[in-house]
């Protein structure tokens, strides 16, 4: 267990915004500008964040934002964009389509679409197409645990490149919809929103909707990041996702923070160290 980590479940909050970013907006958020935004699929478009050139071929991680499917944009990930970018990666924060308008599964097939985009784009990225991760919060972190399980949303279908991605880092996820989030959290009826649900859940549904029930002995290396405060998102999501990988014997690791909400503030410092193993655990698993 690290300095500043903690297996307490937390405490259920009164209150929540539910953001998908960080709880603490960082004053120098508009310092974080990507290197350039470029459409990769119909209207919908990615920040890319490039690091200083190399001699080698970078690594490469798609950042997914929160916002309960419904909410939220691409600039959310910014800061971790710019970190990642500063660490050598190229980082590509993408935009995706939202709930309710899109209900599901039209936000994994942009997710999925993104990761084609960068495989095919990778000569002029200056990056290695067999090495790409994926990394999300909350939402996020449910579409970036599917790249690193499915290949394609339609079993039969041969897409024309691969979406899979090599590893995978959920902050604050939500990894099985039959769970349930706080009690703060599930007043959002964000799934009920993704999933078009007008009466009693329908737990078939969401057990198809789920990353969890896809895992196996082939599903990515997962790093995980926890909230111990998390308003939204209880441990216990974390817990059995691990629980899951380390059966499978998939490369696993879960870091729970103490004192941090739903997302994740690099400014703060137990938070930062959990940024810097995720990095490092990029540079493990992509290499």
């Amino acid at each position: 267990m690290l300095t500043g980590c903690s297996s307490n479940a937390p405490a259920t909050p009164t209150s929540v915004t539910l953001t998908g970013s960080s709880d603490t907006e960082s004053p120098a958020k508009s310092v974080f500008k990507p290197s350039e935004t470029v459409t990769y699929v119909r209207d919908l478009t990615m920040d890319v964040f490039k690091p200083a050139p190399a001699d080698a071929l970078h690594l490469a991680v798609v950042l997914i934002h929160g916002g309960g499917w419904a909410g939220g944009d691409k600039t959310q990930m910014n800061e971790i964009g710019y970190y990642l970018a500063q660490k050598g990666f190229v980082a590509a924060s993408i935009d995706y389509r939202l709930a309710p308008i899109s209900v599901w599964p039209a936000e994994l097939l942009d997710a999925q679409s993104a990761v084609q985009y960068i495989r095919a784009h990778a000569k002029d990225l200056d990056i290695d197409p067999d090495k790409i991760g994926a990394a999300g919060i909350s939402a996020g972190g449910h579409l970036a645990m599917f790249l690193g399980t499915v290949d394609s949303w339609i079993p039969e279908s041969k897409p024309a490149s691969s979406s899979r991605v090599q590893a995978v880092g959920s902050i604050s996820g939500i990894h099985d919809l039959n769970m349930p989030l706080t009690t703060a959290g599930d007043k959002f009826q964000i799934v009920e929103l993704l999933l078009s649900e007008t009466g009693k859940p329908d737990k078939k549904k969401r057990g198809a909707a789920s990353p969890i029930n896809y895992t196996d002995a082939k599903t990515a290396p997962t790093f995980f990041i926890q909230g111990m405060a998390d308003p939204v998102v209880p441990a216990s999501q974390t817990v059995v996702a691990t629980k899951r990988l380390e059966s499978l014997k998939v490369p696993t690791e879960a870091m729970y923070v103490d004192g941090m909400g739903h997302g994740l503030d690099p400014t703060r410092p137990a938070q930062k160290q959990a940024l810097d193993k995720l990095a490092n655990w990029f540079k493990k698993y992509l290499k």
